[in-house]
């Protein structure tokens, strides 16, 4: 059985997207529906030096619309062929709910960019600027401790994400760049090209305003069950995802723990849009991971399904 997964936030680069558009009608329409939607020239903010693209509200629904492009292609091709379960990491989650058919491309742009706007207003009114910090190779445990400490000490730090031997920080970007990979027992420290905090109780102002969008935007209609980070269950209706995509906002992503219950039913996961998480598998799971990120890798995904 497969298992889709989406990527989130800090995936973004310049030309994401480029290739499929080049040799797919359907990826160009899709470019083109978007650019409609959000008043915005999305070839250019995709395939051009800018900096918007690193901006909370662009990055979303960048990401959004090329996770979107590349799953549409390759279910276009692939038949009937339906996941056992989808898995989306932070933003992800929405895409997810996407494919599964709870949102429509013009639906889950306007809900992302949106939630990205909310997520930079409430973030710029700290005092000072925010940031994520993906942490190396270190003990989850020490980090807790850490955190635990830097919080009774007055100083905002929160863990976000949980990626196994990766853990992502939420905190004051400029304390952020003073942390040493000592410090936290890590190999290497690294700053995020992003311009909010997520999946902390920093968010939790935004909540009432992204349920609203949340309730307007999602359909009840689902092919396949989604995974939740926040909590590691399956949803496959409306109601469990309002309340699985809300609290997501103010908990940590459990990206490790919701691979483990994907585990058990998975033969092989198929990643759309970004390849950020077939590098978190290649340490958390034996079983093959492929990502489709262009038409050769759309290609080599349709042929190993077909083998399979």
């Amino acid at each position: 059985m497969a298992v889709w997964l989406f990527g989130g936030q800090g995936s973004q680069h310049v030309g994401m997207g480029q290739d499929l558009c080049a040799h797919s009608s359907l990826a160009k329409q899709m470019c083109e529906e978007a650019s409609d939607v959000l008043k915005r020239d999305m070839p250019k903010l995709l395939w051009s030096e800018n900096a918007d693209l690193n901006k909370s509200a662009y990055t979303q629904s960048a990401i959004f619309l090329v996770s979107m492009m590349a799953f549409r292609l390759f279910a276009s091709q692939a038949g009937s062929l339906v996941p056992k379960m989808g898995l989306g990491h932070s933003l992800g989650e929405i895409s997810a709910n996407g494919a599964s058919g709870a949102l429509s491309l013009e639906q889950g742009l306007r809900l992302v960019f949106e939630r990205g706007r909310l997520m930079e207003e409430v973030c710029t009114r700290h005092a000072k600027e925010l940031g994520m910090l993906a942490v190396l190779g270190a003990q989850t445990e020490g980090i807790l401790a850490y955190c635990d400490q830097a919080r009774a000490q007055g100083q905002l730090l929160h863990v976000a994400n949980f990626n196994g031997s990766q853990v992502v920080l939420a905190g004051e970007k400029e304390f952020l760049q003073r942390l040493e990979p000592k410090s936290l027992g890590a190999k290497k420290l690294v700053l995020l090209p992003m311009s909010v905090v997520s999946h902390c109780e920093v968010l939790a102002p935004m909540l009432a305003d992204f349920q609203v969008l949340l309730k307007s935007s999602l359909q009840d209609s689902y092919a396949f069950g989604i995974v939740s980070n926040a909590t590691t269950q399956i949803y496959q209706n409306k109601a469990d995802a309002l309340e699985c995509l809300g609290v997501q906002l103010v908990k940590p992503v459990l990206y490790d723990r919701c691979l483990q219950v994907c585990e058990a039913q998975a033969d092989y996961y198929i990643e759309f849009g970004t390849s950020v998480l077939k590098n978190l598998n290649k340490r958390l799971s034996n079983k093959p991971t492929l990502s489709i990120t262009d038409t050769a890798s759309l290609e080599e995904a349709l042929k190993f399904v077909q083998d399979h």
